[in-house]
């Protein structure tokens, strides 16, 4: 019975020792991303646009609901109470002497509070933009963070964060600072 007890524990420290080095390695082959941030007076350079954040507005469902849609108006008051509706402003210029199609596709992220969420378009005719030579286009995305994306202890802290959109993950992790 003791034998059983030794290879029963030597077995476990054997695919314990694996695990480990499988997350080494892991780790080894795929290092941390490294921050790329960006802002107004820095705008990003996606396919050709100058992508510069504006502006941001932190909305209650009640507000959000009155100035600009009804959308989060089937909410139970205390979901409504902890949730917030962010509209970000973003500015997109082609520098370049072609015509540029882009899809805005960003993930809104406030670090300090472990916030995040997918940024849809404010306006469903903006998911693709079509930008000319020299012009420029801003464009408004939405972001819901309600109690299962933000814990709503800290819902009162997000006006006092970093508001960010992340475009791109790795290797580089780039992200457009708003404030």
């Amino acid at each position: 019975m003791k034998h059983y007890k030794y290879i029963i524990i030597l077995f476990c420290a054997v695919i314990a020792a694996i695990c480990i080095s499988m997350i080494i390695r892991v780790n080894i082959a795929f290092p941390k991303a490294d921050d790329i941030t960006f802002t107004k007076d820095k705008p990003a350079n996606i396919n050709g646009l100058l992508v510069s954040p504006i502006e941001y507005k932190i909305y209650t469902i009640d507000e959000y609901s009155e100035k600009i849609s009804s959308k989060y108006d089937s909410l139970t008051e205390g979901k409504k109470k902890n949730s917030r509706v962010v509209v970000l402003t973003l500015s997109f210029r082609n520098n370049t002497d072609k015509v540029v199609d882009y899809m805005p596709d960003y993930i809104f992220v406030s670090e300090e509070l472990n916030a995040h969420n997918g940024a849809t378009p404010l306006d469903n005719n903006s998911w693709h933009v079509t930008v000319l030579p020299g012009e420029e286009k801003k464009i408004q995305l939405q972001v819901y963070l309600g109690p299962n994306q933000l814990n709503p202890r800290k819902i009162n802290k997000l006006d006092k964060s970093t508001i960010t959109l992340v475009y791109s993950f790795y290797p580089y992790r780039k992200i457009i600072v708003f404030n």
